[in-house]
């Protein structure tokens, strides 16, 4: 993996944890819309973030995620 891809990792991971910590907040989060310009791939691997750290938060009671 290139240094490039890695850092688009990153980035979407923190976009991920974001989103689901909003959730858990409760504000409205639509997945569709944020993954709308996204390719499959990513889409996916984008999804799997959200639903792992929507767990984690529901789990912790929304402190912090990690």
């Amino acid at each position: 993996m290139n240094r490039q891809d890695l850092h688009a990792l990153k980035n979407f991971d923190f976009l991920a944890r974001s989103f689901a910590r909003m959730h858990a907040l409760g504000q409205p989060v639509d997945i569709d819309a944020v993954t709308g310009n996204m390719n499959d791939e990513q889409k996916a691997w984008f999804r799997e973030r959200y639903r792992h750290y929507r767990k984690q938060a529901e789990r912790a009671g929304v402190k912090e995620l990690r």
